[in-house]
């Protein structure tokens, strides 16, 4: 019911309609993604609506369910085309490209609707000025390669290494080069104007190469925020989509400036050799880990289920790889949006995560040895401290959960660094601050609002509790750990207090950390 690791969830036609929007939330969808390279604001706005309207086990008017818009991003892609009647149909134009024959690439406006076998137009002005004789070229996501043999003005001739197809403004991809892109397009900042008007919570912000593109979102996000927002409400978090080699070389640098990462396995494995995306994957679970910033996994998880209503054992191993090695969360994109069985898929992305939660539990236990040191993230170190102390006292004790007040979602983002095994139950007034806590493994925040002259969970331990077990946390003679702030002359302490749920009087084990 309260699985640690997170489903990201891409909505699209065939899941967006109330009732399988809501067997999507019953079976876990934690973070509804949009992907604006497709959706429609009419199409964005039903969704949103939906969601909201669904029910889930949190409390409060707002659904606990999180909103991502994903950015369609700098792409450089092909043109329109004549089409070859003999593979075209009346809807969808295609030529062939023959293996060992020349296409002539080009950035002339000329040829942007004329695109033949021989000559085909390129959106990237830059591109003659960004390849070598003798680099690869990809398109189609990797499905046709190119081979530089001559550059000369704004044309670019190439010799077809493979014979395929080729639609109509289909993904160009020049592995190894670093291109010159903007960071937004105009789509883009249109798009996340939309987003921002309607509180969403997080943007997937596509090909990111840079620190500095992620500055430059941050700084359009807040811009744009500030117009519609009053300060005190929270931004839109920036996850930056990993998907290309200077993106890799430079992601100790993007994730400093990023909310969260996301290792978009698509474009990626089309811009790296295929044989390194898993290596790559691993070592950015671990450094986020290390930093606690959120990592998603994301592409073709169960693409089998996108036809099919069982995924195929490659793909179980690698959804259960994907836990193991750290991942916040694990993201379905067609399974769900486009699929014939989305909540089939939905609901053996879970089955398969809540399984390797209990493994890496069963792990965990009886010893606390993280591949990670603890170094200052985001936070005071004390409070740091405390969180991983927390941790450490809930699987050397047993606790079925951590339980913790929050004003700013900072806590329970601490604890979730330190990888608890069990769920942490996180108490928040802002409905957006809870909402963006859904993205971290083992958070589950709950939303309560104070009521004049009743106690309040970040009043009373023993309301904390009660909730706890009315939502299914613990049960009577369970141990849980209670994170809470004590006001004082100076401020605050934070306090751990340990606890049997069910006892009468005194905690049967009280412990204070001050700082």
């Amino acid at each position: 019911r309260y699985p640690l690791t997170k489903m990201v969830c891409t909505i699209g036609p065939v899941s967006e309609d109330a009732e399988t929007l809501q067997q999507c939330v019953s079976n876990g969808l934690r973070v509804m993604r949009m992907n604006f390279s497709h959706a429609t604001y009419e199409e964005a706005n039903l969704r949103m609506t939906n969601l909201r309207k669904s029910k889930g086990f949190h409390g409060g008017t707002f659904n606990m369910r999180a909103v991502m818009l994903d950015t369609q991003g700098p792409e450089i892609r092909t043109g329109l085309l004549i089409g070859d009647p003999q593979v075209s149909t009346a809807k969808k134009k295609k030529i062939e490209l023959v293996r060992g024959s020349t296409i002539d690439l080009t950035t002339n406006e000329e040829y942007r609707e004329k695109g033949t076998p021989e000559k085909l137009w390129i959106s990237y002005e830059k591109l003659s000025e960004s390849l070598s004789v003798g680099g690869a070229i990809l398109l189609d996501d990797g499905l046709i390669e190119l081979r530089v043999e001559k550059i000369s003005g704004d044309v670019v001739t190439c010799r077809v290494m493979n014979t395929g197809l080729l639609g109509e403004r289909k993904g160009v991809n020049l592995p190894g080069c670093v291109v010159d892109l903007p960071a937004l397009t105009e789509k883009d900042k249109q798009d996340i104007r939309f987003g921002i008007e309607n509180d969403i919570d997080f943007i997937a912000a596509s090909f990111v190469r840079k620190g500095k593109d992620v500055k430059a979102i941050k700084d359009f996000v807040a811009e744009v925020h500030d117009e519609i927002w009053p300060k005190s409400h929270p931004v839109p978090g920036i996850i930056s989509k990993v998907e290309n080699q200077e993106a890799l070389k430079n992601f100790d640098d993007i994730m400093k400036e990023s909310y969260g990462i996301m290792v978009a396995r698509g474009d990626l494995g089309v811009e790296i050799p295929y044989e390194n995306v898993t290596l790559a994957q691993k070592e950015m679970i671990y450094r986020c880990n290390k930093n606690g910033v959120p990592v998603i996994v994301a592409t073709q998880m169960l693409e089998s289920m996108q036809t099919n209503p069982r995924p195929t054992r490659a793909e179980v191993s690698d959804v259960t790889n994907a836990v193991l090695d750290g991942a916040d969360a694990v993201m379905l994109s067609g399974e769900s949006a486009n699929g014939s069985y989305p909540v089939e898929s939905i609901r053996a992305l879970g089955s398969i995560a809540v399984q390797a939660d209990k493994h890496v539990a069963m792990l965990n236990q009886g010893r606390f040895d993280f591949p990670f040191n603890k170094e200052k993230t985001f936070y005071m170190e004390s409070v740091e401290a405390l969180t991983y102390s927390a941790v450490r006292a809930s699987q050397e004790l047993n606790a079925v959960c951590i339980i913790v007040m929050t004003s700013t979602g900072r806590t329970p983002k601490l604890l979730s660094k330190f990888r608890p095994s069990v769920p942490v139950l996180a108490y928040v007034e802002d409905a957006k601050i809870g909402r963006q806590m859904i993205l971290h493994r083992g958070v589950h925040p709950l939303l309560f609002k104070r009521k004049e002259g009743s106690p309040s969970p970040s009043d009373s331990p023993d309301v904390a509790v009660k909730t706890a077990i009315d939502f299914g946390f613990c049960v009577p003679g369970e141990t849980v750990l209670i994170l809470q702030s004590i006001p004082n002359e100076k401020g605050h302490d934070v306090a751990m207090r340990i606890r049997k749920v069910g006892e009468d009087g005194e905690d049967a084990e009280l412990r204070h950390n001050a700082f």
